[in-house]
Formats: C-alpha cells, structure tokens, sequence
C-alpha cells in the first residue's frame, strides 16, 4: 500500500503539473516548508534515517521552516519518535515493538531511536514542530499528560501542532487549544473535513490532488488553516502558494527547497 501511494504521488506531482495556478507568479520564499519525516534518503554524505536527529539537523542546517514527525510510546510509557510500531523496516529488528520494549533497551538496542524531550530540546523554537499523534489517549491514559508536560515550555499554533489521522486521537489533550489540531486525511477527505468542523479543530491535512480548490475554499471559509502534500515539484508548491496554502509538507523537502531558489533566482 505504501508503495502505491508513493507511485501515485509521484505521477500526481507531473499530471497535476498542467494545472494553471502552476504557472502564475507566486512568493516561494515565504511558502512554509515542512519535511516530512526530516531531510532523509540519500544524500551526499550517505544514506539519513527518517526521524532521527540527522533528518532534522540537516532541516534545521538548511533553514527549512518545519519537521513532521511521529510519536510511539514505549512501554514504561516515555514518547519516542517513530513512525513504524515495529523497527524492522529501518533498524532490522522486526521482533521488537516499541511499546512492548522499555525506553532503557530501547535506547541501547537502537539509539538512533530519538526521545521526544531530545526533539524538544534540541529544535524547539527553531523549527515548527508537526506532532503525529499515531496512538489514542483512550487506550494509552499517560500519553495526554507525558506530551503536554514535554510541549510545557512550547506556545501551541506558534512552535508546534499536533496531528492525527484519526481526529479523536487529539480529542484528550484538553490543556491544548483546538487550533493547534491538524486533522490529516488520506484518501477520505470529506470525512475528515466533516469530523473537523464538528470537532473544531483547527486544520486540515492531505493530498494536494484530493483538496480540490472548492474545498480549501470551504475550508479556508471557515476559518480553518490548510495544509497538502506530498508536495516534489517547485510548480506545483508555486499552485499551492497561489492556493492560499499554510504548510506544503514534502518527502523531499531539500530538493524541493533546491528547485524553488533556482526557480525564484532571476537569470543574468
């Protein structure tokens, strides 16, 4: 399935290539870049794991504006950033799932694995942080508090939001304003609009190919923010600005940041 949604992506980034609003002017300088995942894939230096410190220094050396990243929680309940329950697809530990495995061995058996506090630490203030919220507070009853207690020191909406594919996982951060929610669709889009007007929540996230231009309109209507990806072509970043998008989130955010400063630099 990953693999398919990262085809279409790619064939949507060249078709949708025809649309108008790729070729008028636009202010690329002031779009708000957000590495999906970090700087990660191959680069000059060898090969950088998705969210892990080297994925976002390589962000934050390059002045991207924002890093999405996801949040596990590890058995003794401490918040670690990954995206898989389960490290075998990056670590090669297929056996191991981080919330059956406690931080301490966690740590010594994957220390690329980053903590949250580390993040926080580390980035907070510098780049916007994008939170995934990949578990429920419902059936994980620490998350609410071990996530707002690390965030304390950060403003919702200025240095961070939170996001979740599924609109109820952000429901129980009470201490936490809805506009700082990001709900996230994937191919139901509709319903997670829905959701996100009944909820209140702040934003909206998904494919620049699904969020037609009626629907950012609707959206933007209601005071809502609006995010899309996976966003690889300058162009289609240029219709996006032209969109009135807040975020535009991409895999390969540094290549993307290359094309658009050759595409804003006047010849001569």
């Amino acid at each position: 399935m990953a693999d398919t949604t990262h085809y279409l992506n790619k064939l949507a980034n060249y078709l949708w290539l025809l649309s108008p609003g790729c070729y008028k002017s636009a202010d690329l300088e002031c779009t708000r870049l957000v590495a999906h995942r970090g700087a990660h894939g191959k680069t000059k230096d060898g090969v950088i794991v998705e969210n892990t410190l080297p994925a976002f220094d390589l962000c934050l050396h390059r002045g991207i504006w924002g890093i999405e990243l996801d949040i596990q929680l590890t058995l003794d309940g401490e918040p670690v950033i990954s995206h898989d329950p389960h490290c075998g697809r990056l670590f090669g530990y297929p056996r191991l799932a981080i919330a059956e495995t406690r931080f301490d061995e966690l740590r010594r058996t994957i220390p690329d694995i980053p903590h949250l506090d580390e993040v926080i630490r580390r980035y907070g203030q510098k780049m916007h942080l994008m939170l995934e919220i990949k578990t429920s507070w419902r059936e994980n009853p620490n998350l609410v508090n071990r996530l707002q207690q690390g965030l304390g020191d950060l403003e919702p909406g200025r240095d961070y939001h939170l996001l979740s594919l599924e609109p109820d996982h952000l429901s129980g951060f009470t201490a936490i304003p809805p506009a700082a929610f990001i709900d996230v669709a994937l191919t139901n889009t509709r319903s997670i609009i829905r959701q996100n007007l009944e909820l209140g929540h702040g934003a909206v996230a998904g494919s620049f190919a699904l969020l037609t231009p009626k629907l950012v309109q609707e959206l933007k209507a209601a005071g809502k923010r609006v995010g899309t990806g996976q966003v690889e072509h300058p162009r289609i970043a240029r219709r996006e600005a032209n969109r009135d998008i807040d975020w535009v989130f991409s895999d390969t955010v540094l290549s993307l940041q290359n094309a658009i400063t050759r595409h804003n630099t006047p010849p001569g």
